[in-house]
């Protein structure tokens, strides 16, 4: 029940007690009663009274007496119930006071009820107006803010609180941000206030601002609308709404014709007096040169513009240009421009270009496409073009359309109306007809003046536009079984081509789509004349239960195009495969356990067929031949009941098993398949034994080699170097074993429970011994002795970027597991230290790593050995990989173990853990150090190292590492240069016929060799010859791209040969890799062979000249988009070779023919990268991997020479890191300095061997390029305009010029039409060098450096040329970054450029007007020099206005030189340092040659000769600043790094005639001491003194023993002669025999085996056979000069020293070469008779020598 319920009940209750006890005969509740009641409430209960009445059957009635005069209320007379009887009202009254009356009978009582009227919302504000207005004055400031208005108020009907009203305002003006309206309302009162002033005229003004003021009580509200009117002022001047007015009157117009109406706009109010009435006027107006009037006027209230004379003349002036202007009553005036077009009169009829036109048009060419455009003359503009075909004109005038041309040119697009068809014999014949052209539109051809006519001659040419078609069959369906044999014929596919008339040849390949692998090209074969389809793989059903052989018909065009026949091979089973073992592959059982035990039901499988029967039931059983020790512990039971009645075989013991005995039994089981007949095999199970902890340990010794990564530092935690190693034959009791020091060492940290190892980070390298004891409680055993050797290693950056992966089938712990105290890994580095011993520090293993992946054999169902990976290090060979790679076969055999991949990893996915910043491409991967290392421990030994993580694919990254060589290593400089340090970096001393700034050798010479079948049994061989294989050299390998360029040039006589070479180690060997290019010549062609894994293509150019002719040639090959492309030559038409001359140029107007130099082939699907993981094989094929008696076809090698070989951009270097065979760098073909031509230090040697020539550096010219060259400062709006006395070539233009800036814009070089439709310009571009070739109609195409600033105020060299739409640009030495290509050889290929046309440098000017001048891409505060175009030198003023070549016709704002003002003049530089002006900028340094002091406070000089900057033996002294190269005879330079050039006349300075004089006095003196020394001797022996006969004449075979024990002083042949370093610099320096007094003549070296041989070799004693081949890493005439190398024999290159051929002048004394020319002291034969006179001479000389130093 309610509580409220249950309250009354008691409050009742108690009352009726009340009145029963006693009181008044009527009594009330309650005698006084309060309601509040809110106003306005309807009818309503108000409450109920109550009344007690002592005589209860005396009814109670109820009335109200008093109160009540409004009548508002009713009480129920029997109920007591009080009522509202109508609603009440708060604001007429608000209490009601009532006086109610109970009467029973005659008794009765009053009460009072007071009704409160509670207050209600019920009146809504009330404005008494709806509008208010008033007036202001626009832009009136004054007195603000100010009251505008203060009549806005509104009542509100309710009082007190709901009363009290609240203003608001909205509107016009009135924004949320105060500070920015421009009116305000008091809310209080409601006066509107002004705060801005107001403008009431356009754009932002208003006449009229609208205003909404708002009242509220708080819950109702109500608004009124206020406007504000402004009164205008004159503020606003007229103004034109378009400033600009173009008109057009006919020339022909009447006078008084209208032009153009001028309606000015003013936004002041026109109703204001005069403030917006406006007149017009013209103010400039154009006058008639014959009347003098002017030609037009102006309606002055209208400002109509009309004519005052009659008929314009547009011959005059087709333009004229008028202003109009617009006054307003108060004076303000506004201006207006008129343009009047003069319109044209067709009065001059149409003009064809030519009468007659000769098309040559391909007949590919769809219907409606543009076949030509005959150009049609016309000066009118009012022209109606309109073409025809005259019909019946002649041959195939049906067939065509002309339609007019809608852009461009006037003239008409000659269409063909149907597809023409060279295969159409109609067509093939041509088309003649006749044209004609009017310009008054579809109906003018009765008007003969405006009809022109010609004729049109057009050729149809033959394009490849039809597939080939198969005849007969294109799908043929075969069952074949998968023992078919190899070499069956399944089916021949014949194919035709329509095209040439149907002479056209087609070629059969197999495609390669949807079979990314391969795997069809390998089974199946075409031959490509026939398509004879056979099979060349085997057939496995369990691989692949059908074939789809897509074959192709390929045609000979270009594009070759192609159709496809489907070959379907179903293939049935053959019982070929043997049971496998299908589970268990292992089973466990624990060591000394029961005797006869079950430990495995083994399972078997089988891939074939066995609905055909075979496969189960399978037969098992254990092998008869298993090991004695496994056929005695286990036992096989067949069940043939087992795996559903498929059998299975039951694994029991014999006997307890101990694993001390063996971890493993290797169980065989012989198992046998269905079939008939049933095939077996063995399978082994794999029974591993479990230990128990049942021996006894001994004491042992461990070795751990520890290599730290230095950039690691301490990121990798603690160094992990394995467990302390006791010898235990149990392995698994680590948990019995506690493990302390003996003697504990800092650095070193123990695990006394699991015997674990590690090693701080930061630990110094170095040997370390540490000591252990080992507690084994359960045997009993403490204190056991336990050392560990720790040696420390650091490796750099460098050691890692050059590492080489090796990948050998052998598990990490296998191979550091020591044998009889050599690991394999030992054994390893050592055999390879062998190979490159001389050139290297040393080999070591910087990371051993398994190789994670697949563990099972999908075919054999087997599992598959382990790999590891092995990084190997050589400090000093960069191509390490290389020579591994050629020795793979070698190295198995010394190691014992299967050597898988050489430099070859296999891609993984991104790297997820975090790596070192460090990172390296290595066969397309990314290879980084992870921050973990690698730990291999095997027991007695164990290898620390990084751990190298290979994640994906690195693209087109090639393998480069350290891009910027910011401090030196021994691969900053390549072949012999020496790496010195540079305020930006590093820079490179280079020795003499290298290139660019890392000291590259971008040439090679090839010796040729035969191609046929050539055995690669061995390498054997040796001296000059050319080997039977051929000369080849290797080089890094073409990076995977999906866009992949790569050009060389070649010189040769040989029509066939092999030029370069990517792809799988021997062809007709198998191969996992199927990728390939061959590059070859056939009969002087180029021949390129392609296949990026989806199928073979080729492409053979049958050029119009052979490549065999000894001139250099370019081959560029370009695959990307599924392309391949070839071009020859550039497309030049011929050799790129070619000097300047004076003579006139002859045809720059000739196209070459397209189809002989350049070829393009679709490359299958889904052909992407080349990526075949080997070497880059150039000028021939050397051998790897080779088997034992394998004899495999190889083309011949080349004969000539390779240089400029580019892969991306990136010039290959073909100098001493090359590995090679019959080659040698340089090319001595080319060989300026071997045909005696000397071009100067500052020369090149440029051509072929038939025209040498010396080409000058940038920046120099003269005689033998001596005489620095002048360049020109550009200033301020500056330029250059030369006019040439040579028409440049059409197709090739080449710029080449020095530059030195700090801008970042600016145009260098502008070449121009006349009228500037074709141009080529070169342009800095923010910093970067661009080339922009502008090719009319196509747009301009752009190429840029973007990798590349020149702005560092450096001289700069820049290169740019192009051959018809390629373009080349290259930057100082134009490698990688500093060059670009672009081989887009599309459209139009020939540049009009004549002796007319614009040749700027600098800025473009622009004359705009008659004296104003707009220079465009002005390049100021720059310096150019040296500027040639196509080859030739053209002037640049002022220092040189003109040249054979041309001269500067205009110029301004240059100067001669390249100045700066001084950039130091106001800077300070903290001590010690000075400013160091660096031109237009500075820096704070120590100056040239003197360095900052360790502590940094006093500047110092700096030894450069620590840095050995003289090559070729040259002497260093230091010098203040700087140092000086003292050079040996024969070399010259300031490094000593140019080797002099023999002459025909002698010609000697004063200081060498002295120096020769000199020497020529102590000569004589020595031989007259020599003399007299003799003629004591013989004096002696005439009286009985010595016998040195004896010696004479003892043989040569018997042995000799150098000076010691024996007491007899050495033979000649014995001493060494003392020659100068090579330019490798890698001899000894020069040293002196201590018993010869200050005489460099002699050294001895009785270890010299040269010198042993060399005696041979004169008693007639044969030499020692040779050791091998020496591969040729810089060898070659001199400084990678050219000429072949010879191959020589280990011991002779160990007893040269590794010498270079660079042999000091014949009369240099320190050859002792009196005699021979120079020549080795094996040639002294008229000095040495015999064997005997050696020793007789030598003892002469000796004591000669001991007489001098006396």
């Amino acid at each position: 029940m309610d509580p409220a319920k249950i309250l009354q009940i008691i409050t009742n209750s108690t009352w009726m007690v009340t009145q029963l006890v006693g009181g008044d005969p009527v009594e009330f509740e309650k005698p006084e009663y309060l309601v509040e009641v809110p106003e306005n409430t309807v009818r309503d209960h108000l409450l109920r009274l109550n009344a007690r009445v002592q005589t209860p059957d005396v009814p109670l009635v109820f009335r109200i007496k008093e109160g009540d005069e409004d009548g508002c209320f009713f009480l129920h007379p029997t109920t007591g119930r009080l009522s509202l009887y109508k609603p009440l009202d708060y604001e007429e009254r608000q209490e009601y006071d009532l006086v109610l009356e109970a009467r029973a009978g005659e008794a009765r009582n009053e009460a009072r009820v007071v009704v409160r009227v509670v207050d209600q919302n019920d009146h809504a504000p009330v404005f008494p107006r709806s509008l208010h207005e008033t007036q202001i004055t626009e832009e009136d400031d004054r007195h603000l803010p100010k009251t505008i208005l203060t009549q806005v108020t509104a009542t509100d009907g309710d009082t007190g609180v709901y009363g009290r009203l609240r203003y608001s305002l909205t509107g016009d003006g009135v924004y949320a941000n105060s500070s920015s309206s421009y009116f305000a309302v008091d809310s209080v009162t409601g006066a509107i206030r002004l705060l801005r002033p107001l403008d009431r005229d356009p754009p932002n003004g208003r006449p009229q601002w609208r205003l909404r003021v708002g009242a509220t009580d708080g819950e109702l509200a109500a608004h009124t609308d206020v406007r504000v009117n402004l009164k205008d002022v004159n503020d606003n001047a007229p103004f034109f709404p378009e400033t600009i007015v173009t008109a057009f009157v006919s020339e022909d117009t009447p006078k008084g014709t209208l032009v153009a109406q001028m309606m000015a706009i003013d936004h002041d109010d026109p109703l204001e007096g005069q403030n917006a009435r406006m007149t017009y006027s013209l103010e400039k107006n154009v006058i008639d040169e014959s009347s003098g009037k002017a030609i037009f006027d102006i309606d002055t209230y209208l400002g109509l513009i009309t004519t005052t004379i009659c008929c314009l003349d547009r011959e005059k002036a087709q333009q004229y240009t008028i202003q109009v202007v617009a006054t307003d009553g108060g004076g303000l005036k506004g201006t207006g421009t008129v343009v009047v077009e003069v319109e044209d009169v067709n009065d001059v009829p149409p003009r064809f270009l030519r009468p007659e036109w000769t098309l040559d048009v391909p007949e590919s060419r769809a219907p409606g496409h543009v076949l030509a455009t005959l150009t049609v003359v016309d000066p009118d503009v009012s022209n109606d073009f309109s073409f025809r075909v005259v019909p019946g004109s002649g041959r195939g005038w049906q067939l065509f359309r002309v339609s007019v041309r809608l852009q461009g040119n006037p003239g008409g697009d000659l269409r063909a109306v149907i597809p023409l068809d060279f295969e159409n014999p109609s067509h093939r014949r041509g088309f003649r007809f006749r044209v004609q052209v009017t310009d008054t539109g579809e109906d003018g051809w009765e008007d003969k003046y405006h009809v022109d006519g010609a004729w049109v001659n057009l050729r149809l040419l033959d394009t490849n536009d039809n597939p080939p078609t198969f005849i007969g069959v294109n799908h043929a369906h075969l069952t074949l079984p998968e023992d078919t044999p190899l070499g069956t014929h399944l089916t021949t596919f014949t194919a035709c081509d329509l095209d040439g008339g149907g002479e056209g040849s087609v070629r059969y390949s197999i495609a390669g789509a949807g079979d990314p692998e391969g795997r069809r090209r390998q089974q199946f074969e075409v031959e490509g004349g026939s398509g004879a389809v056979r099979l060349v793989g085997g057939l496995d059903r369990e691989a692949a239960a059908a074939h789809t052989v897509l074959v192709w018909a390929v045609d000979d065009g270009l594009p070759p195009r192609t159709a496809t026949a489907t070959l379907t091979v179903n293939v049935t089973d053959v019982n070929d495969n043997p049971p496998f073992l299908a589970w268990p592959r292992e089973a466990r059982v624990v060591e000394e356990g029961q005797a006869r035990e079950e430990v495995a039901r083994v399972r078997l499988g089988d891939p074939d067929d066995w609905r055909r029967g075979h496969g189960p039931p399978f037969t098992l059983a254990l092998d008869p031949r298993a090991p004695p020790h496994v056929a005695n512990s286990i036992t096989v039971i067949h069940d043939k009941r087992g795996d559903g009645g498929r059998g299975v075989g039951v694994v029991w013991t014999r006997t307890a098993l101990d694993r001390e005995e063996h971890h493993a039994l290797l169980v065989p089981l012989v198992v046998a398949d269905a079939g008939r007949p049933p095939l077996s095999t063995t399978v082994t199970l794999t029974l591993h034994v479990d230990d128990i902890n049942d021996n006894p340990m001994e004491p042992a010794s461990k070795v751990v080699t520890v290599h730290t990564f230095q950039e690691l530092g301490t990121a990798v935690g603690q160094v992990p170097l394995g467990r302390v190693y006791v010898k235990d034959p149990d392995d698994w009791d680590t948990d019995s074993k506690t493990f302390a020091w003996r003697s504990q060492q800092p650095s070193f940290f123990l695990n006394h429970s699991t015997g674990d190892l590690t090693m701080a980070p930061s630990t110094p390298d170095g040997r370390y011994e540490l000591g252990f004891k080992v507690n084994d409680a359960s045997q009993g055993q403490y204190g056991v002795g336990a050392n560990v050797t720790v040696e420390v290693k650091s490796i750099s950056p460098y050691e890692v970027t050059y590492a080489t992966p090796i990948v050998l089938e052998a598990d990490p712990y296998n191979l550091v597991k020591k044998e009889e105290g050599v690991s394999t890994l030992t054994h390893l580095e050592s055999v390879v230290h062998g190979w490159v011993a001389g050139r290297a520090t040393g080999v070591r293993t910087v990371s051993l790593q398994q190789v994670e992946g697949q563990t099972m054999s999908t075919s054999t169902h087997t599992p598959m050995p382990p790999l590891s990976r092995v990084w190997l290090v050589s400090p000093g060979v960069a191509n390490l990989d290389h020579i591994l790679l050629h020795r793979k076969d070698e190295l198995r055999k010394a190691l014992g173990v299967v050597i898988r991949e050489v430099g070859v990893v296999r891609c993984e996915e991104t790297i997820q853990e975090a790596v070192h910043g460090w990172g390296r491409c290595v066969g397309g991967c990314w290879v980084r150090v992870s921050e973990s290392l690698a730990l291999v421990d095997a027991k007695t030994s164990a290898l620390v190292g990084p751990t190298i993580r290979l994640g994906n694919r690195c693209g087109c990254a090639g393998s480069t590492a350290f891009p910027d060589h910011t401090t030196c290593t021994p691969h900053t400089c390549l072949n012999g240069g020496r790496c010195v340090p540079a305020p930006t970096g590093t820079r490179c001393i280079c020795p003499y016929g290298t290139w660019g700034s890392r000291c590259k050798v971008v040439a090679r010479q090839f010796e040729g060799g035969v191609g046929g079948q050539v055995g690669v049994a061995g390498e054997g061989g040796g001296g000059t010859a050319a080997s039977p294989v051929g000369g080849w050299a290797w080089v890094p390998p073409i990076p995977p791209c999906d866009e992949a360029q790569v050009s060389l040039e070649v010189l040769t006589r040989s029509g066939t040969a092999t030029l370069l070479y990517s792809g799988p180690e021997l062809q007709g060997l198998e191969s996992a890799v199927r990728d390939l290019l061959l590059l070859e010549l056939r009969q002087g062609r180029p021949y390129l062979l392609l296949d990026l894994g989806a199928g073979p293509v080729t492409l053979a150019l049958n050029a119009s000249y052979s490549l065999a002719d000894d001139m250099w040639h370019r081959i560029d090959l370009i695959w990307r988009d599924e392309l391949v492309e070839m071009i020859v030559d550039l497309c030049a038409g011929g050799s790129l070779e070619g000097p300047p001359t004076a003579t006139a140029d002859h045809d720059h107007t000739t196209l070459p023919d397209a189809h002989t130099c350049r070829g393009a082939a679709r490359l299958p699907r889904p052909a992407r990268v080349l990526n075949t993981g080997g070497p880059l094989q150039v000028g021939g094929m050397g051998a790897w991997n080779h088997a034992d008696n394998v004899v495999v076809p190889r083309p011949p090698s080349l004969s000539g020479c390779i240089r400029n070989l580019r892969v991306n951009g990136q010039l290959v270097d073909l100098g001493q890191n090359v590995l090679s065979q019959g080659s040698s760098p340089g090319c001595s073909a080319t060989d300026c300095l071997a045909s005696r031509l000397n071009c100067g230090v500052h020369g090149r040697c440029q051509g072929s061997p038939s025209g040498l020539r010396c080409e000058c550096q940038p920046g120099w010219g003269g005689g033998q390029c001596a005489t620095p060259t002048t360049p020109t400062n550009f200033l301020l709006n500056s330029y250059v305009k030369l006019a040439l006395s040579f028409t440049p070539l059409a197709y090739t233009t080449s710029l080449t010029l020095r530059l030195r800036t700090r801008k970042g814009r600016g145009q260098l070089v502008l070449i121009s039409s006349q009228h500037g439709q074709d141009s080529w310009s070169l342009q800095l571009v923010e910093g970067h060098l661009c080339a922009i070739l502008g090719l009319h109609p196509r747009p301009p195409d752009s190429i840029c450096l973007p990798s590349a600033k020149l702005t560092d105020g450096r001289w700069h060299s820049v290169s740019a040329a192009r051959y018809g739409s390629a373009t080349f640009l290259a930057v100082d030495d134009g490698d990688g970054d500093l060059y670009n290509a672009s081989m887009a050889l599309e459209g139009r290929q020939l540049m009009k450029v004549d002796l007319e046309g614009e040749i700027y440098v600098g800025g473009s000017p622009e004359y705009v007007g008659a004296a104003m001048l707009d220079l465009h891409s002005d390049y100021y505060d720059g310096c150019i020099d040296d500027l040639r175009i196509s080859g030739r030198s053209v002037p640049l003023p002022p220092t040189v206005n003109s040249t054979v070549w041309g001269q500067a016709s205009v110029f301004q704002g240059v100067e001669s030189g390249c100045g700066a003002p001084p950039a130091c003049a106001n800077v300070s530089c903290r001590t010690p340092l000075t400013c160091l002006d660096t031109w237009k900028s500075y820096r704070c340094g120590c100056g040239e040659g003197r360095v900052a002091s360790s502590t940094g406070s006093t500047c110092e000089d700096q030894d450069e000769c620590v840095w050995r900057p003289c090559l070729n033996g040259g002497t260093c002294f230091n010098s203040q600043p700087g140092y000086v190269c003292v050079c040996p005879v024969g070399f010259s330079g300031q490094h000593c790094h140019l080797p002099d050039v023999g002459e025909t006349s002698l010609k000697l300075s004063l200081t060498a005639l002295v120096a020769i004089v000199v020497w020529c006095t102590f000569l004589f003196l020595l031989l007259c001491a020599f003399l007299l020394h003799q003629h004591h001797r013989r004096s002696t022996l005439r009286r009985g003194g010595g016998a040195p006969g004896k010696h004479s004449n003892a043989p040569c075979k018997e042995p000799v023993s150098s000076t010691g024990a024996g007491g007899r002083t050495p033979n000649l042949l014995e001493l060494q002669l003392l020659k100068p370093p090579g330019a490798n610099g890698t001899q000894p320096p020069w040293t002196k025999n201590p018993n010869i007094a200050d005489v460099d003549v002699l050294q001895i070296d009785a270890a010299s085996e040269t010198s042993s041989m060399e005696e041979q070799k004169r008693c007639g004693a044969p030499a020692p056979p040779t050791e091998g081949l020496e591969l040729d890493h810089g060898g070659g005439k001199g400084e990678g000069g050219g000429g072949g190398g010879r191959q020589k024999t280990g011991k002779e290159n160990r007893g040269s020293r590794g010498g270079s051929g660079n042999t000091p002048a014949g009369d240099d004394l320190r050859n002792y070469a009196y005699e021979g020319e120079g020549s080795s002291p094996g040639s002294l034969s008229s000095c040495l008779e015999s064997c005997s006179g050696s020793a007789k001479f030598l003892d002469g000389f000796r004591e000669v020598a001991h007489m001098l130093e006396s």
